[in-house]
């Protein structure tokens, strides 16, 4: 990270300002070295990248979860990327590239908040003029970030939602998106994010809405099977999931619910087999432009992490009932989004 970007790090305990400790450079990006807290703690920089996670935050079983997908997928960001931009502009309402751009135009501080490999992050600084930093606690994930962004107005921190190394009011836009239901309490969490935004300052969230009664059943006891398994073997047990979703996306037949079955959550129309069984019975993902790996991932990356909270539409409107003004709302199958303006 470059001084220009690290002199707007503050210690997340204190608040303090930080004095940083250079060991290996590369031009002005400290690529190894420490910054130093007015209380005496202290952060290292390894791979160009501040890392501020506690320990016990690092040992939890969602964040290791996510540190092993990123380890072990190194190209899931240009694989999905076409795929999530565009699902990212529907969801929050810009609908169009221009518009996105539009909204951007005039921040200055933008956070990516949950970055992972920087898909977001890149895609914000491409269509703003803003510095934008890019969190995670996956030190993983944030390694493959910083070799392929090349944007300089992009910087990466190793850190926690919940204890973000930056001042209060301090940015114009924070996205996070498809992360808070991951956390441990995604509603302090969300919270935490509001104390980072300025008064005016926008924000884009993402939380899993709750599905169909035996999905969500089927879901829970899958994740309870594997949640404690190391990668290689949840990998292994969702490749029956996953080619499961293959096969039924490959019969391309439609089924047709001719009324509402309510006490199972199941809503009356023509469906495609797949998506049926899919949003009903089990996730079961599956998009032919994936390759099987990508789509053995997003499987493994819903039933692996422990910390995976759902919502009503109700119930995650209420977060925005105060102090926020809502300016765009979408409710899918398989999220909300929620695009507000902090009053």
């Amino acid at each position: 990270m470059i001084p220009s970007n690290l002199k707007h790090l503050v210690c997340p305990e204190t608040h303090g300002p930080l004095q940083v400790e250079a060991v290996k450079s590369s031009g002005e990006d400290i690529l190894e070295g420490q910054l130093i807290g007015d209380g005496g703690m202290v952060y290292p920089i390894h791979a160009g990248i501040p890392s501020f996670v506690p320990e016990h935050v690092l040992r939890t079983q969602t964040v290791r979860s996510f540190a092993q997908k990123w380890a072990k997928h190194k190209y899931y960001r240009a694989h999905t990327g076409r795929f999530y931009t565009d699902w990212y502009l529907q969801r929050y309402g810009f609908f169009e590239d221009a518009k996105l751009r539009e909204f951007l135009a005039g921040m200055e501080f933008i956070l990516d908040a949950g970055t992972g490999a920087g898909r977001d992050a890149a895609n914000l600084a491409e269509r703003s003029t803003a510095s934008v930093f890019g969190v995670d606690t996956s030190h993983e994930a944030l390694e493959v970030a910083r070799r392929e962004v090349t944007n300089e107005r992009v910087a990466f921190a190793h850190a926690d939602i919940n204890q973000l190394p930056f001042p209060d009011d301090f940015f114009d836009f924070i996205n996070c998106d498809q992360v808070i239901h991951h956390t441990p309490d995604p509603r302090s969490a969300f919270e935490n994010l509001r104390l980072k935004l300025k008064p005016g300052g926008r924000i884009c969230c993402y939380v899993y809405k709750k599905k169909a009664t035996i999905r969500e059943m089927t879901d829970d006891e899958v994740r309870r099977r594997i949640s404690h398994l190391p990668i290689d073997e949840a990998l292994q047990v969702c490749e029956g999931i996953t080619r499961l979703g293959q096969t039924l996306a490959n019969l391309n037949v439609s089924v047709e619910i001719e009324e509402d079955i309510p006490v199972l959550g199941i809503t009356k129309g023509k469906v495609d087999l797949q998506r049926f069984f899919h949003w009903n019975v089990m996730k079961c993902f599956w998009n032919d432009e994936f390759d099987f790996f990508t789509n053995n991932i997003i499987n493994f990356d819903w039933y692996h992490p422990e910390y995976c909270f759902r919502f009503e539409p109700d119930e995650f409107k209420r977060w925005f009932a105060s102090g926020w003004e809502i300016e765009a709302w979408d409710v899918q199958e398989a999220g909300i989004s929620c695009r507000a303006r902090k009053i």
